[in-house]
């Protein structure tokens, strides 16, 4: 079975690289600098920290505009992306109900880019990012990884379509197809099911608000008499504080004034 070539690395990743090297002359610096092994002159160490600081932030940046932007895609986005980007968009995307995800890829990978768990199954995905239709040999590599991975189910997703022989041989050996009419089906279901739970939430925070405003309205409006504690009406409690000498400035009920 032929093996696919290797990925070539995003940037991030040769950032992190880099990130990596940094720290590495770093160490070596702080720790061999007193036997005058360090390299470079006084000023490589603190050059050295703002870059690791800047990688970093950067970095972590990336990652959260990234992963943001994948949350929010749609299938005329995904018809862009490359073949890299589309199984992190699908690892983002079953994150997001659930599934613990794993991305294999490269060398060896027999076909599965992503492996999904739960409590009660495990999945092997082969992701395809394509423009044409994809033939039965996706089928058969999906199917050979699920035994080489000890998955349950087999499945191929795909933005494009499927060749009728693809269609037959995964009939016959049981790999489960995400074509792109499944794929944006799925895609609003989930969509759904998010814009539901964020709807519920800013509905269930307005009523809350309102209650407190209520209540709160409802204690400010309660005027009660000093002694017995009775609640008494606005034109009881206007009057009491109408008369501050008879009265010292309390409320009084009808019962408590006579007294």
């Amino acid at each position: 079975m032929a093996r696919r070539r290797k990925k070539e690395p995003t940037i991030v990743e040769l950032a992190m690289q880099l990130a990596i090297g940094c720290a590495f002359i770093l160490a070596f610096n702080l720790t061999f600098s007193k036997y005058g092994a360090s390299l470079g002159g006084s000023w490589l160490n603190p050059l050295l920290i703002i870059i690791i600081i800047a990688l970093a932030t950067s970095i972590g940046f990336r990652i959260v505009y990234v992963q943001e932007k994948l949350k929010r895609a749609n299938i005329n986005e995904i018809d862009k992306m490359s073949g890299t980007m589309f199984e992190r968009y699908l690892e983002q995307f079953f994150k997001r109900q659930g599934w613990q995800v794993k991305r294999t890829g490269g060398r060896g990978d027999y076909g599965a880019d992503l492996i999904l768990s739960s409590a009660t199954k495990k999945v092997i995905i082969q992701a395809k990012r394509w423009k044409k239709n994809v033939g039965y040999e996706a089928i058969q590599q999906a199917y050979t990884s699920k035994d080489v991975y000890g998955c349950d189910e087999a499945w191929v997703i795909t933005n494009s379509g499927f060749t009728e022989q693809a269609k037959d041989g995964a009939k016959r050996l049981r790999v489960k197809l995400w074509d792109r009419e499944v794929l944006i089906e799925q895609m609003a279901k989930v969509n759904a099911v998010q814009t539901i739970n964020v709807n519920l939430e800013e509905a269930a925070n307005e009523v809350a608000a309102t209650s407190i405003h209520a209540s709160k309205k409802h204690t400010d409006d309660l005027f009660v008499c000093a002694r017995c504690g009775k609640p008494v009406t606005n034109k009881v409690k206007d009057y009491c504080l109408s008369n501050p000498k008879r009265y010292n400035g309390r409320i009084y009920c009808y019962d408590h004034q006579r007294r």
